[in-house]
């Protein structure tokens, strides 16, 4: 027992060893090459953003499938956005992001429908929406990619990073979204307005699926019906493989979120580079999800995401 709790406690860092080495070993070294290390970096970027939102969600015990579609429809809106003026594109992508999100947290919290169900729905939707919008791909300018350059996105990774590390970590608010995951009930009776918590939580994972899909967009110059196709699963997949408890509550952490992407990103870097195909990556997840969940669930203190 005791060792199973050192496992599950330390399962982040023992599976981010563990999937380094045996793609190192697999690749024959060329994984942690010095021409391979930014395209595990790009992977961790996008994986990375999403998997910061669906923390937060988490922490609530609340679940977020339509972060894929958010981020799909987010690219579309600020393609369309680029006819009229290149500047506006990300502040497009990141409003549309946002307001979805809004709109999760208002379904979810004023008309008590469950986030499983709620955010399902809503996948749906945009989806079907952002299909019927670009009847096929709508692009913008090569020029756009000078958004896509390394730095950029490493210095605007570590501002994302630090600002909702701080957020989670330091604030009331933090606080307030484990508290609530640990009991709504006493959350409430000690003055948390809960409603309110996960409106700002679902607009949260908005706002980075708009960012993620502003740089889908400028990293392919296209945004089509299959932008951010399973994005909701590789942020689930990241936190889940970092440990993150499914119960939520104040066993969450940070470093989940972190972590797991790390892991992640070298997982699909490493795949590509054996010259894996898209379908056998996606048996891959399957069957990692369900390790992830055998060895780290704690069924004694588990509850049901809604």
């Amino acid at each position: 027992m005791k060792n199973k709790n050192i496992i599950r406690n330390n399962f982040s860092f023992i599976g981010l060893l563990l999937v380094a080495i045996v793609f190192e070993i697999l690749t024959q070294g060329k994984l942690f090459s010095t021409r391979n290390y930014m395209n595990i970096f790009n992977n961790f970027f996008s994986i990375s953003l999403g998997a910061v939102g669906v923390m937060f969600l988490m922490s609530l015990g609340e679940l977020d499938l339509s972060v894929g579609a958010i981020l799909g429809f987010s690219a579309a809106m600020g393609a369309f956005s680029a006819n009229i003026s290149l500047a506006i594109i990300l502040p497009v992508c990141i409003a549309t992001g946002l307001v979805i999100g809004l709109l999760n947290g208002v379904l979810i919290s004023k008309f008590k429908v469950e986030s499983f169900i709620g955010t399902l729905a809503i996948s749906f939707i945009f989806r079907g929406m952002t299909t019927w919008l670009l009847n096929g791909s709508v692009g913008v300018p090569v020029a756009m990619r000078v958004f896509d350059k390394n730095i950029v996105k490493i210095i605007l990774f570590l501002v994302v990073i630090v600002v909702f590390y701080v957020l989670f970590e330091y604030t009331a608010f933090g606080k307030q979204c484990r508290a609530v995951g640990a009991s709504e009930d006493a959350a409430r009776q000690s003055g948390v307005k809960v409603e309110k918590i996960r409106i700002i939580a679902f607009s949260i994972s908005g706002f980075l699926c708009g960012l993620a899909g502003f740089f889908s967009l400028v990293r392919t110059c296209t945004a089509s019906s299959k932008t951010g196709n399973a994005f909701e699963f590789d942020g689930l997949l990241a936190v889940l493989f970092g440990g993150m408890p499914l119960s939520g509550g104040w066993a969450v952490k940070f470093r989940a979120a972190v972590v797991g992407s790390i892991a992640m990103a070298i997982m699909y870097n490493g795949m590509s580079l054996m010259g894996i195909d898209g379908l056998t990556q996606q048996i891959v997840q399957g069957v990692i999800l369900i390790v992830v969940v055998v060895i780290s669930f704690d069924r004694k203190s588990a509850v049901v995401i809604k």
